[in-house]
């Protein structure tokens, strides 16, 4: 009741990213609880947020005019006694006349919307990261629990084999291979703890901020990370995919901001007009001072640069993104067919085998020890039994793992959330 009353808490008020709630020595950590920490401390995520703000920026700027350009001249000339001057202040304005502000607005806005889905993309792939490093951990505590006590058993059968061997009630045969049991689980052991270590290892380093490291040997996983049902069929998984995948709507995002900029490149070809006006002063001998303005209307003669380099690159980009965004629609739905089957033919393994376990593994390992203190089987029966017990245990252990993977997988391509 505690754990599910601090769930709630967590799910119902998350900590604010400036107020990073990581792990500390042997606290208890949930799926969500680390989902929730690794948001908070992902370089990724920080990286991806700034690059927002950025897009926000270039967005905001995109929409400014051109600036007017002040300027001042002074005329002077002299010459058999006369002095003539003028005085030119004049205020010059570029008109942007081919639509290149509105396509500028138009592609920075485009990449925004680009950047906070890739936004997205990175917080989904982050929680598939963690949801795999999680599961992973989980299955690899089990591998090493499992192969401890299976060498505590072979262990304990080894030492129990050399007196019945004293006694005669063993053959020599029998001991040697318990013996070689003995020794091939005492190496399972020591692999299954690295794996182990390097399980935590992943997991404390998604969850680890600069300053503040996590040690991996003190982490307290609490969730079996078992999956439910999924609530949709793969045809529906497949829609949801092609319409919400994070990454995919940022590629689409992309393609518009593309043929915007091609716009903007073949907008760029009409000439851009520059309209001045001012106050001009003029002093002559016999005239005096006169007051006047100016007027001047300039126009770039697209003589040398017509922009045809620009415009081809331009739009040869934009095929390029639309060529890429339909690749990626494609294997986004051959992802999802394939991550479905994977889940649906693990969750119908992890059925029987768990089935297996709980009807004959279990009940069969506790008979196998009775009847060996009894004298009613043999040293190497009970030995086999362990060991069919702990390759069942290991197995599904793996199974619900990849099943985990899977199902996080789904919930990366889809945008749903499914733990």
């Amino acid at each position: 009741m505690r754990f599910l009353l601090l769930t709630l808490l967590v799910l119902a008020f998350p900590p604010r990213p400036s107020l990073a709630q990581q792990p500390s020595a042997d606290e208890k950590l949930s799926l969500q609880q680390a989902r929730l920490v690794a948001e908070q401390v992902s370089p990724e995520l920080a990286s991806a947020r700034a690059a927002v703000r950025a897009a926000e920026g270039r967005a905001r700027q995109a929409g400014a005019f051109p600036n007017p350009v002040a300027s001042y001249s002074r005329e002077q000339t002299s010459g058999n006694g006369l002095d003539v001057s003028q005085d030119i202040i004049a205020l010059e304005q570029p008109l942007e006349l081919g639509g290149q502000r509105g396509a500028r607005r138009d592609a920075a806005k485009l990449l925004l919307a680009a950047k906070e889905a890739r936004l997205a993309a990175a917080r989904s792939q982050l929680a598939f990261q963690v949801t795999r490093a999680y599961a992973e951990a989980v299955a690899a505590d089990r591998h090493a629990t499992l192969s401890d006590q299976a060498a505590q058993v072979f262990g304990e059968a080894g030492r129990v084999g050399r007196e019945r061997l004293a006694a005669g009630d063993i053959s020599g045969y029998e001991q040697r291979r318990t013996r070689l049991e003995a020794a091939r689980y005492a190496a399972l052991r020591a692999e299954a703890g690295l794996a182990r270590a390097k399980a935590r290892r992943t997991l404390a380093t998604l969850l680890s901020a600069p300053d503040h490291p996590v040690q991996p040997q003190l982490l307290v996983l609490t969730d079996t990370v078992t999956s439910d049902t999924l609530p949709f069929g793969v045809d529906s998984l497949v829609m949801l995919a092609l319409a919400r995948r994070p990454d995919l709507v940022a590629l689409e995002r992309e393609v518009g901001a593309a043929q915007a900029e091609a716009r903007l490149a073949r907008g760029e070809r009409i000439p851009t007009p520059t309209l001045a006006g001012g106050y001009k002063r003029e002093k002559a001998p016999g005239v005096g001072s006169l007051d006047g303005f100016t007027a001047q209307l300039s126009v770039p003669i697209p003589l040398w640069n017509r922009q045809g380099g620009a415009v081809q690159a331009a739009e040869a980009e934009a095929e390029r993104r639309q060529a890429d965004q339909i690749a990626f629609r494609r294997s986004t739905e051959l992802e999802v067919r394939e991550a479905y089957d994977g889940y649906q033919a693990l969750a119908a393994q992890l059925a029987a085998l768990g089935g297996r376990i709980q009807e004959d593994a279990r009940p069969g390992i506790r008979s196998a020890q009775a009847a060996y203190r009894e004298g009613e089987t043999s040293l190497i029966e009970w030995l086999d039994a362990v060991r069919a017990f702990h390759e069942a245990e290991s197995s599904f252990a793996s199974l619900a793992a990849e099943h985990t993977v899977q199902r996080a997988t789904l919930e990366r391509l889809t945008g749903l959330t499914l733990f």
